[in-house]
């Protein structure tokens, strides 16, 4: 008796380990890790090319980790946060799989020449690319929609003349699909089409990157009126006036660019995922040709831009 006791506590205690490894199993099964190169980036999402598929979306929020490795062997490292994540980047993904099936990330690394090389290519690169090819994505599924509705209004043209009360129902019926069909037609017009909402231009002292209390309040106002824009994009550029090394002007440009990020940051009323990465412009797009004081004073800027796309607000 005793022994049959024991070998059923055996038993039960053998399954319960093989369930404890199985759900163990599974649970890192969940768990992955995929290398590529960052093709585009709308709000939470991230469009990343690898060996294996040409666009695998990654999930962003804002605890995920975007880490720049440099230094000797890679060991400096600097948490960038999401908003560094450009087209180009060269990156690897660590996260899991959720529910459905979709990457969620916890930590995004990436070297620090990467970085370097991808926001030279982003600075010549329209802000809104990504959310155009989610736009093109959403207009091929309206459009087949309206294929179908135009079957369906030749097919009901067929049936017309049964009798006069078929007639008008028939011509109310097609009156509004054409009508769908009209603001299909506009939103195809308006794919390529971005509206500025708003701007702000913050000056800076000359070789200086430090935000005046003033212009911090009226950056904050200004994210703060732009946080109620239906599908808004806040793009932030940094400038330098003509003066001094190149190499210079490219870092004062970044550094304003930065400081400026980090305000809107601090207002807690912009997530990361609604703040395109900052771009830092150098001396490009100068405000006046003349080389006065002046000029070179409203040169020494960052914008910053509320834009939204038309297909979305149409």
């Amino acid at each position: 008796m005793q022994i049959k006791q024991r070998l059923t506590t055996t038993c039960s205690l053998a399954m319960s380990l093989a369930m404890l490894a199985s759900l163990g199993l599974t649970a890192r099964a969940q768990e992955a890790t995929i290398e590529g190169l960052v093709i585009g980036r709308s709000g939470p999402s991230m469009s990343v090319r690898t060996s294996d598929t040409p666009r695998l979306t990654v999930l962003l929020s804002d605890t995920t980790k975007a880490t720049e490795k440099g230094g000797f062997l890679g060991l400096d490292r600097k948490n960038l946060g999401i908003a560094a994540l450009v087209p180009g980047l060269s990156v690897k993904v660590q996260g899991a799989y959720n529910s459905d099936h979709q990457l969620v990330a916890n930590k995004v690394l990436f070297s620090r020449s990467s970085l370097a090389v991808a926001k030279q290519i982003d600075a010549g690169l329209n802000p809104v690319n990504e959310q155009v090819a989610a736009q093109q994505d959403q207009l091929k599924s309206d459009q087949k929609d309206i294929e179908q509705s135009q079957q369906d209004i030749a097919k009901n043209s067929q049936d017309i003349g049964t009798t006069q009360q078929g007639l008008a129902a028939t011509n109310v019926a097609t009156a509004n699909n054409a009508q769908g069909l009209g603001h299909a037609n506009q939103r195809l017009g308006a794919l390529d089409q971005y509206e500025t909402k708003g701007s702000l231009t913050i000056t800076f002292a000359n070789g200086k990157s430090t935000v005046t209390p003033k212009d911090k309040q009226a950056l904050t106002d200004f994210v703060t009126a732009a946080a109620n824009t239906p599908g808004y994009m806040i793009e932030v550029q940094g400038y330098a006036s003509p003066v001094g090394p190149a190499a210079l002007n490219q870092r004062l440009s970044s550094e304003r660019a930065d400081a400026v990020l980090a305000i809107i940051q601090q207002t807690g009323v912009v997530p990361m995922t609604r703040i395109l990465a900052p771009a830092a412009m150098g001396t490009t797009n100068p405000v006046s040709t003349d080389h006065t004081r002046s000029a070179m004073a409203q040169d020494r800027r960052v914008v910053v831009t509320v834009v939204v796309n038309k297909g979305i607000t149409g």
